[in-house]
């Protein structure tokens, strides 16, 4: 009785409420999301052939918080659309195997990106619908603002398994968490045929994950680390397409601080994937993000990290060299320079000097420093 007992409340509560109230309370819920990015990238030097191209992104939805509607506590529903016009810079110019930008896709897309329900009892969370599983799953917090792909999912899991969970890609799936601030273990399943959530979900592959993470303080800093492993089923007559039958293995050390008037983060990140069917058997990475660097904008952030990946097959590692800024411009809008060295691109191309300029606009942001309510 007890999972009934959540939706005998919500019923009885908008049974007592007049009908113009709860339905005040029930649209009151919802929060609207809308994201624009726009950047050039730009090859100057090495790689495949020097030039530059674009790449536009948006993302928009909403998120309905149960609790502020009044009905029950701990549920969610969230919902998001994705459109990309994507200009391919490393296919045309670079020729890398990790990426230049965490915006770029093989082709244009859009579609339904997200929709998922989430429930929290406690420190007890589950999520089920169509997810991606690299929201939860081999994330950096201090990396994140690097523009390399392989800080935002290392590429021992994204280059080898090309069809699974991961942006611009989601798949139907659920996902449990257990534990808080300091503990905290999840783990995952997903379709491992994300570019076509709903076709044969249960017969086209799964993508497993697990992580465990531990966060606390030591000396004068926060830190945070991270383990964690994937598996995914795959059948022989998918697998050129999707990524093979394989599994492999992440981790990841933050540690934030504050030194000498300025906000400190530094990483250490690293993953294997050792069997023979992987094109890329090991991964390694590191860098440094600063923030509160300039008096008056806290949102100012400088940040720079080296990213290595080896190729199994090639006569060279691939590393790339990226030294990033990100500047407010106003209410919900930033700009971001960016440059990278990429030695050895794709395992045996010259090295290739490629610089980024990025616009990010929070659209709901922007609105609301207008005086629009929304």
């Amino acid at each position: 009785m007890r999972g009934y007992g959540w939706v005998l409340s919500w019923v009885l509560f908008y049974a007592t409420l007049s009908p113009a109230a709860a339905a005040a309370s029930f649209w009151g819920a919802f929060t609207p999301h809308a994201h624009f990015e726009g950047e050039f990238v730009g090859n100057f030097a090495g790689g495949l052939a020097r030039g530059g191209t674009g790449t536009a992104y948006f993302e928009g939805g909403f998120d309905w918080d149960s609790e502020v509607a009044g009905a029950y506590p701990g549920g969610k529903v969230v919902a998001r659309y994705l459109a990309v016009d994507t200009g391919q810079p490393d296919q045309l110019y670079v020729g890398d195997a990790q990426g230049v930008s965490n915006l770029t896709t093989d082709y244009n897309i859009s579609r339904l990106y997200k929709l998922y329900y989430r429930q929290s009892l406690g420190s007890f969370t589950a999520r089920v619908g169509l997810l991606n599983a690299n929201d939860y799953f081999d994330t950096v917090d201090t990396a994140s603002y690097l523009l390399c792909p392989s800080y935002g999912i290392f590429p021992v899991w994204s280059s080898n398994l090309p069809g699974s969970s991961t942006y611009p890609f989601s798949s139907l799936g659920a996902m449990v968490a257990i534990g808080g601030d300091h503990h905290l273990l999840e783990a995952g399943v997903f379709g491992a045929d994300a570019m076509h959530p709903y076709r044969r979900p249960l017969t086209h592959g799964a993508l497993m994950l697990l992580q465990y993470t531990q966060a606390g303080t030591l000396g004068a800093g926060d830190y945070t680390v991270k383990l964690g492993a994937f598996r995914n089923r795959q059948t022989a007559a998918l697998a050129a397409q999707l990524g093979p039958q394989t599994s492999g293995f992440f981790g990841a050390t933050e540690y934030r601080f504050h030194a000498l008037g300025l906000n400190w983060g530094a990483f250490l990140v690293g993953g294997g994937a050792p069997k023979s069917v992987n094109a890329v058997p090991w991964y390694a990475g590191g860098g440094l993000r600063l923030k509160h660097w300039f008096p008056g904008r806290p949102e100012d952030v400088l940040s720079a990290g080296f990213s290595r990946v080896s190729l199994r097959g090639l006569p060279h590692a691939e590393t790339n060299y990226e030294l990033t800024g990100i500047f407010a411009i106003g209410p919900g809008v930033t700009l971001q320079p960016d440059m990278q060295v990429i030695v050895h691109p794709g395992g045996k191309l010259p090295t290739a000097l490629v610089g980024i300029l990025r616009l990010d606009i929070d659209l709901v942001s922007l609105v609301k420093s207008q005086g629009v309510a929304l």
